[in-house]
């Protein structure tokens, strides 16, 4: 998977290579450490991939009323 790395972070593949992203990088990573990356707010997905977090301007439903 593609990340735009944001802040700089190092991995730990298999828990004993360590790599080191180095923020404004994009990088191909496999999908668990960019899974963890994004959701810690130290990339974001590139290169057309879609983020796991919905659009924030996507319309809703109205919540039904309660009687």
């Amino acid at each position: 998977m593609q990340i735009q790395v944001l802040k700089s972070f190092a991995y730990a593949y298999g828990g004993t290579d360590v790599v080191h992203y180095t923020a404004g990088d994009s990088v191909d990573v496999p999908a668990e450490c960019a899974e963890l990356a994004i959701a810690e707010g130290w990339a974001a997905a590139a290169g057309g991939e879609k983020s796991a977090k919905p659009a924030a301007n996507k319309a809703r439903k109205p919540v039904p009323e309660n009687k």
